[in-house]
């Protein structure tokens, strides 16, 4: 066998190997959109097969039932508001212990780093007595604050190794230009970070609109339910109605898989950038 044909065997094995991660990765998400789209009936005779006649009503009972229209506004809130102070908050972060020496650097930096160590359930008691003391138990704002606190790890932790791998020949070049420090960060470095920006945004932005745990402690009342709790609720009072639920299953993960699909490129040359300029 020649280095050629021996080439040529080990990209099919390649290949196979892809398409079963593919499949095993694709298929659930494919079974659930097709499960929402059949009756009760037809679901438990034909669960693994295409639908033989699509039940679109089967999403607007689910919207219904489940009330995910305000859930839907809750959980949006939630995730935009998080973004608007997160984004700036940790690239302003970055920036600083990544371009400025300062005293205490180090140990601001390890102490980040420590964030990203301790898992967020050990958190949970000290995370609600502050939330009780400050008075936000019940209040989205005060979901937003903790979620934004638990982010800044992480989002410092990839941004830095951007701005690490920048040379600061452009902020010279800024300045000669007329820009201050604060010019030359916001025209000329920030926007070279994108894929860094992408990457937390994606990463970040999928624990917010999938976390069940931290909501379930501070928000109490229905109307201000988020999304991950209303479909925990709604799955343990009609759990059975598998269509139904299959629907508005669908109704909270489609819109992350969409928006993945669409900044898919930039995500992963984040993550390829930031594994090779930490």
């Amino acid at each position: 066998m020649n280095i050629k044909s021996s080439k040529n065997i080990s990209k099919i094995i390649i290949y196979i190997i892809l398409l079963v991660v593919l499949i095993i990765t694709v298929y659930p998400v494919i079974w659930m959109i097709l499960g929402s789209l059949k009756s009760t009936s037809e679901f438990y005779i034909n669960i693994w097969g295409i639908p033989s006649e699509p039940q679109w009503e089967n999403y607007a009972n689910a919207w219904n039932m489940a009330g995910i229209g305000q859930k839907y506004i809750n959980s949006v809130f939630v995730l935009l508001l998080f973004l608007v102070i997160t984004i700036p908050v940790n690239n302003c972060a970055a920036y600083v212990l990544a371009r400025l020496d300062f005293k205490g650097k180090k140990a601001i930096y390890t102490y980040l780093l420590t964030g990203l160590m301790i898992p967020g359930a050990v958190l949970a008691i000290p995370i609600f007595t502050v939330v009780l003391r400050l008075g936000l138990v019940n209040s989205l704002w005060g979901l937003v604050l903790v979620y934004a606190a638990q982010a800044i790890s992480f989002g410092t932790f990839i941004l830095r190794a951007f701005y690490i791998s920048l040379p600061k020949s452009l902020e010279e070049a800024a300045k000669i230009d007329g820009c201050g420090q604060f010019g030359s960060f916001v025209r000329v470095i920030m926007p070279l970070t994108i894929p860094g920006i992408t990457t937390q945004i994606i990463f970040n932005g999928l624990t917010v609109w999938n976390e069940y745990f931290i909501a379930s402690l501070v928000i109490r009342t229905p109307e201000k339910q988020t999304l991950p709790i209303g479909l925990s609720m709604f799955i343990n009072q009609y759990g059975v109605n598998y269509p139904d639920m299959f629907a508005a299953l669908v109704c909270v993960t489609l819109p992350m898989i969409i928006i993945y699909l669409l900044g898919q490129k930039t995500f992963i040359k984040g993550l390829s950038a930031g594994a090779v300029k930490g």
